[in-house]
């Protein structure tokens, strides 16, 4: 199994390097046909981030969830990304912000603490104004 960084996922994914988006596009099918590719949740949230600069709301949703359901594209802790998707679907923080959530309450934290608007309105996270 291979693991790839954001910038190879951005790549492939933005074209805004022709060159480096075909050799993105060829190292991921590689990979996916020889063991397959491993997503890390960091890079999901990095990838969000980037995606988001340039791309609406859904789109970055329903990339993130294409990424979930790719044969041979293993994410870490598969559910809790799920779970982050579709809180994102439902409310207005962002994936990443769920993300930092689901992965803080289901490692025992009782509340997250945020300076983000959106954020704080997320059940167990609380604005610090």
């Amino acid at each position: 199994m291979l693991a790839a960084d954001t910038n190879v996922w951005t790549r492939a994914f933005l074209n805004d390097e022709p060159a480096q988006a075909r050799k993105a596009r060829a190292a991921l099918a590689e990979a996916r046909s020889a063991g397959g590719v491993f997503v890390p949740l960091l890079v999901l949230a990095e990838l969000s981030w980037v995606l988001r600069s340039r791309w609406d709301r859904g789109k970055v949703l329903d990339t993130i969830e294409g990424l979930l359901q790719t044969r041979s594209v293993t994410v870490e802790s598969a559910p809790v990304a799920w779970k982050a998707l579709e809180a994102s679907r439902k409310g207005a923080a962002g994936f990443a912000d769920h993300l930092i959530a689901e992965i803080s309450f289901g490692s025992g934290a009782g509340e997250v603490i945020t300076f983000d608007t959106a954020f704080g309105r997320v059940p167990g996270v609380r604005r610090l104004k």
